[in-house]
Parts: C-alpha cells; sequence; structure tokens
C-alpha cells in the first residue's frame, strides 16, 4: 500500500489532486514534485470526465432492485492496489451522486414562474439517491469507518458527525420523494417551498461528500494498512450500480436515458469553464513545483534503487484515468469527445520540451508537421502515424511525445495528419500515410533511414502501410514500431472479455463501435483493416509495445504470431499493468524506459529483452 495517498474532490468541478506522505525525509522533495507533476497531467487529461464517471463493478442487479447472486472482488484483477478496493469504489460513487446532484440543480432552477421542471426526472433522481446509498452505499462505508475507529479512537468525533449527516440527508431525502410523488401524481404543491427544500438538499449533499472526500477517504487510506483494507475488500461485495453499472435496473430505466444522453452532449462552453478551472490549478502548483527543484537541485543523494512495475505512480493514474477518462471513452458522443480532447490537447503545450522544432506540412496527398529536437542523424526519418481511435487528433500531444522518441533516436520525424472517420472513412486515412511514405523516399531518403511507427489506430495504420507498400513492390522502410496497435477491428481477440475491466482507458463499448464509423463500406475483416489477418512476409523487423492489462493486448499478440510465422523479428514487449500508450505520459518512470527502448531499436532494429521487473517478452 503507498502510505497517505488522498485525494479530494472539488464540488463543482471535481478535480482529483493527489497527496502523499514520504516514507522518509530523504526522498521528501521528489516525492512532493513527482505528486504535484502527476496531479497536474491527470487535472489536464481527465477533467472533464469526472462528472461522468463509471466504476466497472463485479455483479449485476436482479429485478426490482432484488439482489441476485454475487461474487466477491479479485483483488488479483485490482492489482492489490487500495486505490483499487473499497475506496476507489467510494470515490466513484461520489462522483455518480454529484452528477446526479448538478442535473438535479438545473431542474430545480426551472422552478419559476413560467418554467416548469421536469418533476418525473426529479423523482427519479431523488429516488436513486434514496435507493441506491442507503442500501449499498452507506453500508459499504460503515465497514470502513468501522475498520477506521479500530485502529485509531480518535477518529469518533469524525464518526458522530457523519451520523448526524447521514441521518439529515435521510429526512431531506424522505421529504422531497414525498413532495415529488406528489406533484408527478397531480396533486399540488408550494412551489417556492420545494425548491428551498431542493436548494438545502443540494447543499447539505454537496458539503457531506467534499467533507468524506477531502478528510475522511485519505485519512482511511493513510491509516490502514494494506492487509486491513485486502480483507474489507473481501468483506465489501461488489454489486453491479442499478444506473451507472452495466445493466441498466427497470425502476431507472428513464432517468439512465436522460443520464445517458446529458454524458453524450458536453458543451464547449462547459468544457471551456472547466478547463479555466483546471488552468488555474496547474498554475498555482508550477509555483510550488519550481520551489521543489530548486530544492532538489540541492540534494547530494540520489535514489538509486530500480524501478519496479507498476511504479507507484502507474498505479494511482490508473485509479484515477479507470474512474474517469473510460467514462468519457464510453458515453461520449463523437462531438463531445472531440470537443474535449481539443480543449485538452491545448494544455499538452506546458509540458512540451523547450527546443523542439515543429514546421507543419502540406505534401502530395497528405498533411502532417516535421519534428526536430536536439541533435539528429543527417538523413534519420520517423515516419508516425498518431492514434485517436481513427477519429480523433491531439496533434500537440503528440508532437511532444514525438519528439522525445526522436531525442532518443537521434532522428526527426514526420507525424501524419491523416483524413480522420466519419468523415473519410477507409481507406482514407491509408492513403495518406502511403502517400507520406512515398514522399520521403521522392525526397530522396532512403527506405533504410525510415522507420514507420505509431500508436492505437496509427499502430493498425503502420501494420497496414506495410503490407501495401509490400504488394506494391515499394522498398520497405528499414524498421517498425507499434504502441498498443488497433489491428483487429473483428474484436476477436480475446484480451477484450478478460481485460475489459481491468483496462483504465478505453472501453470495449466505444472500440466496438469504431468498425462502423471507421470502415464504411469495406468488411471488418478486410486484412487493410485488420492487419492482423493478412501474412507477414517480407515486412521489416518490428517492435510492439502494450499493456498487460488492455483490451487492445491481443491485437499485438496476433501480429507476433504472424511476424513469427513469417520468421520476421518481432520485439513484443508486454508491460504489467500499463495503461493505453502508457509512453505517453510523461509523468510514469516506465515512459522514459520505454522511450529510450525505442531510440535503441530505431538506431539497431534489436533489442535486448525486456527486463522481467517491467514485464514479459
Amino acid at each position: 500500500m503507498i502510505p497517505g495517498v488522498g485525494a479530494l474532490i472539488t464540488r463543482r468541478h471535481r478535480v482529483f489532486f493527489f497527496s502523499l506522505v514520504p516514507t522518509s525525509k530523504r526522498d521528501k522533495n521528489k516525492t512532493v514534485l513527482t505528486v504535484l507533476e502527476i496531479s497536474a497531467s491527470i487535472a489536464q487529461i481527465t477533467a472533464p470526465a469526472l462528472s461522468k464517471q463509471r466504476v466497472e463493478q463485479k455483479q449485476s442487479f436482479g429485478p426490482m432492485g432484488k439482489v441476485g447472486p454475487m461474487r466477491q472482488v479479485n483483488l488479483e484483477e485490482q492489482g492489490g492496489s487500495a486505490l483499487a478496493g473499497v475506496i476507489e469504489t467510494l470515490y466513484s460513487e461520489h462522483g455518480y451522486f454529484l452528477s446526479l446532484l448538478d442535473a438535479l440543480e438545473q431542474e430545480a432552477e426551472k422552478l419559476q414562474p413560467g418554467r416548469v421542471p421536469d418533476y418525473h426526472l426529479l423523482l427519479d433522481i431523488v429516488d436513486y439517491l434514496t435507493h441506491y446509498p442507503d442500501q449499498y452505499h452507506h453500508p459499504r462505508e460503515d465497514l470502513l469507518f468501522a475498520k477506521m475507529l479500530s485502529v485509531d479512537k480518535s477518529f469518533k468525533p469524525d464518526l458522530r458527525r457523519l451520523e448526524r449527516e447521514h441521518k439529515t440527508l435521510r429526512t431531506y431525502n424522505d421529504k422531497l420523494f414525498t413532495e415529488l410523488r406528489r406533484v408527478v401524481a397531480g396533486r399540488p404543491v408550494d412551489g417556492p417551498e420545494l425548491l428551498r427544500n431542493l436548494q438545502r438538499y443540494l447543499s447539505g449533499y454537496r458539503q457531506h461528500i467534499e467533507f468524506e472526500s477531502k478528510k475522511i477517504f485519505p485519512r482511511a487510506n493513510g491509516e490502514l494498512g494494506s492487509a486491513e483494507l485486502k480483507q474489507l475488500d473481501i468483506k465489501t461485495r461488489y454489486i453491479d450500480d442499478p444506473l451507472f453499472g452495466g445493466r441498466l435496473e427497470n425502476r431507472f430505466r428513464r432517468l439512465g436515458r436522460s443520464v445517458r444522453a446529458d454524458l453524450s452532449s458536453l458543451s464547449a462552453d462547459v468544457v471551456s469553464r472547466q478547463m479555466a478551472t483546471i488552468e488555474t490549478a496547474v498554475e498555482s502548483m508550477s509555483g510550488v513545483m519550481e520551489k521543489v527543484r530548486s530544492l532538489q537541485e540541492g540534494r547530494s543523494r540520489v535514489n538509486k534503487k530500480p524501478l519496479s512495475t507498476p511504479s507507484w505512480q502507474a498505479r494511482m493514474m490508473n485509479a484515477c484515468t479507470r474512474i474517469t477518462m473510460k467514462p468519457m471513452m464510453r458515453f461520449g458522443s463523437l462531438d463531445s469527445l472531440r470537443k474535449v480532447t481539443a480543449t485538452l490537447d491545448e494544455q499538452s503545450e506546458k509540458t512540451m520540451p523547450e527546443d523542439i522544432n515543429a514546421k507543419l506540412v502540406s505534401g502530395p496527398g497528405y498533411d502532417g508537421e516535421w519534428i526536430r529536437i536536439g541533435r539528429t542523424r543527417p538523413r534519420k526519418v520517423i515516419l508516425y502515424f498518431p492514434g485517436g481511435g481513427f477519429i480523433l487528433r491531439m496533434p500537440v500531444q503528440h508532437r511532444g511525445f514525438v519528439a522525445k522518441i526522436c531525442r532518443a533516436a537521434k532522428a526527426k520525424a514526420l507525424l501524419v495528419h491523416y483524413r480522420l472517420a466519419p468523415e473519410s472513412p477507409f481507406p482514407g486515412a491509408l492513403e495518406d500515410c502511403l502517400a507520406a511514405y512515398h514522399d520521403l523516399l521522392a525526397q530522396g531518403i532512403a527506405p533504410a533511414d525510415i522507420t514507420i511507427a505509431g500508436d492505437s489506430a496509427g499502430g493498425g495504420l503502420v501494420m497496414s502501410t506495410l503490407l501495401a507498400l509490400r504488394d506494391e513492390g515499394t522498398p520497405m522502410p528499414r524498421n517498425a514500431m507499434v504502441l498498443s496497435p488497433l489491428a483487429d477491428l473483428t474484436h476477436s481477440g480475446k484480451s477484450r472479455k478478460f481485460n475489459k475491466r481491468k483496462d483504465p482507458v478505453l472501453s470495449a463499448v466505444r472500440t466496438s463501435g469504431l468498425k462502423d464509423l471507421y470502415i464504411g463500406e469495406a468488411v471488418a475483416s478486410d486484412r487493410f483493416v485488420s492487419p492482423v489477418f493478412s501474412d507477414f512476409d517480407d515486412l521489416p523487423p518490428m517492435l510492439g509495445i502494450v499493456g498487460s492489462t488492455e483490451i487492445l493486448l491481443d491485437d499485438t499478440v496476433m501480429a507476433a504470431q504472424r511476424a513469427r510465422e513469417a520468421k520476421v523479428p518481432f520485439y513484443l514487449e508486454i508491460w504489467d499493468e500499463m495503461p493505453h500508450v502508457f509512453s505517453i505520459f510523461p509523468v510514469l518512470p516506465e515512459s522514459q524506459v520505454a522511450i529510450d527502448r525505442m531510440g535503441e531499436f530505431i538506431r539497431c532494429s534489436k533489442l535486448d529483452p525486456l527486463p522481467e521487473r517491467y514485464g514479459s517478452h
């Protein structure tokens, strides 16, 4: 367990900020710096999704709220991390409640002369906030609080406060539920009084959540040992949320449709307000980070302990992205996803290397940009295809990431901005990638000086491009590199099933829907759509990097199998519990290790085996 890990969710925007108590004074400055950097990075990446939280849980509801057979939590699946157990679940459920409170407030504002709120929606929200917390959330909290009291008697005053607040909120719930049922039944109700009761309820509920999230849960995570938390995990049986879970209970079906519609319509105005809050938070932390850096520079001793995977930074990021990014990836509409990613991409400018040189280019049949950083080999080029599920683009983030690969490989890069689906379905993106490669050859760059690389959807395009080049008889590049590639749009890989709960970033539902947006009139099994179904004869040496808990794990494994069947060198690296394209996250220690290995492969076309502490090969 990580001692002292905690988080708060701000009242309105619910941005996660982590704190950590160092295990020794010597590591204090380094620890504080790393935590601040993680906080800033996660805030930049995930903030707009925090109102749409959903934790992947273990069981389903029976009809009309009756609980069916339940399974115990598999601690191995939870990664053995405290944040991946009962505490993470409580945080996530708070996210659900805050989202519904926001919706409740929006409808309550319509209790004005000349306006009519959706009383059915108000009733459904209050029904859920009465039904689910009392039956499942609060009993789960009670187990945690009882354990805290057994190890720390000073917790008793806080416990008494929590009990009083639970009782008060239950009274508010019952009163509102009765009033709203009267309205729905067609009986008169005092509108101003109802509004006052709603406002009192909203204020009390939010203050209660803030108190638990800021003070109680971090305290529990810091004071309880790993054995105690595991014991709680075993005692706590996870059931599927009747509204936000995988199976929607009948009584909340109408509310579920409303919630999902709301999650699919994130306006640009909301995004801008959220990002303004994030920018302020990041800026406020920057001064502290500079002070810590200055303190670090004066340190005479360096911690040379070898890195083990997953690092605590990775476990923390996994816990955060699982309850933030993943719900957004599942529920967000295409328009909302593009608005969010565009806004977030602008924030990546803050972490851009200072000496990067980027120049936009419009070549014959494609658009892209040249990226240079530091010293490079005269003609060495990385042709990079970015990810984004064929539908999204984050050029700034990829610019910084590709620049780091360039530094490690001492090369320059051409980052291709291929056309996106559904506006330009298959084979639009593939045609752009081929055009970029042919343009490099036309510029006099030798195939032996070219490396083709890509991540996620871009990784799948790397394989498709190689197959197309081989079929047309074009000279092959020196080598190729695929990072968590999306290379099987038939979704036949078993990892999509056994990793769908473990993957902290990608949603199996969202990736399954990509084929309808991308393939157009083609079929999913087409070898240029799903290149893992083609032979890999005569392809160049390849490096494949993927996380062990990704739903796309088998895409990389199948590619490695095809390569080995064709006697093509394929260096497969499966990193333990790393998120999707983990090397793009600069706060992860594993990221720089992976980038250094990428640079070595680009230069030499071969690699030493991946150290066992990171994963398997």
